[in-house]
């Protein structure tokens, strides 16, 4: 499966930004696996995602229907990266709506965004994700994590991981504190 799409080449064209979107695919290091983009999780990629408290983990259902959650906790590193294609994070149950397990189990296919405000940087990975219950599997990765009450794993093999944009970061900075 391409990553990019025609629709996606299509909006390059309309709105005349093909020069500066090859810049930026060409600058970053690429690999080529199963006819899509891909790029590798590298030491320095890993270990800024594994450092971060926090991170927007986004998910569709079958139909279509989008969906966006904060994942966090104080003091706490969230995510694994388990090699260089594949990362995986704990889910718990929260308000019991489980919105996000209901729309992997239909659409496996899931987004998440890493934000450092503070150096602004940003991360987008675009995977599928596979839901892990059984609690047999989930003890295997509890020296992971700082806390061994997980109600499931959520783990995603990555399909490609981009640098997002720094741009206006600060715009959020000068919001939040005023």
């Amino acid at each position: 499966m391409d990553f990019f799409t025609q629709e996606h080449l299509n909006a390059r064209e309309t709105y005349n930004t093909v020069s500066q979107a090859h810049y930026w695919l060409s600058t970053i290091d690429t690999t080529y696996l199963n006819k899509g983009l891909s790029l590798y999780l590298h030491e320095d990629t890993t270990s800024f995602i594994e450092r971060m408290p926090y991170f927007f983990f986004a998910t569709s259902s079958a139909n279509g229907n989008t969906n966006v959650n904060f994942k966090g906790a104080e003091g706490s590193k969230l995510i694994k990266v388990l090699n260089s294609k594949k990362l995986i994070f704990p889910d718990y149950s929260g308000n019991g709506i489980l919105h996000s397990i209901g729309d992997i189990n239909s659409n496996p296919n899931v987004g998440i965004l890493i934000i450092d405000f503070n150096k602004n940087i940003r991360l987008k990975i675009s995977g599928k994700a596979t839901i892990i219950d059984n609690k047999e599997q989930i003890s295997q990765y509890l020296d992971y994590f700082k806390t061994y009450d997980i109600d499931r794993l959520i783990e995603v093999n990555i399909d490609y991981v981009i640098p997002n944009c720094s741009a206006n970061i600060n715009v959020v900075k000068k919001y939040l504190l005023g």
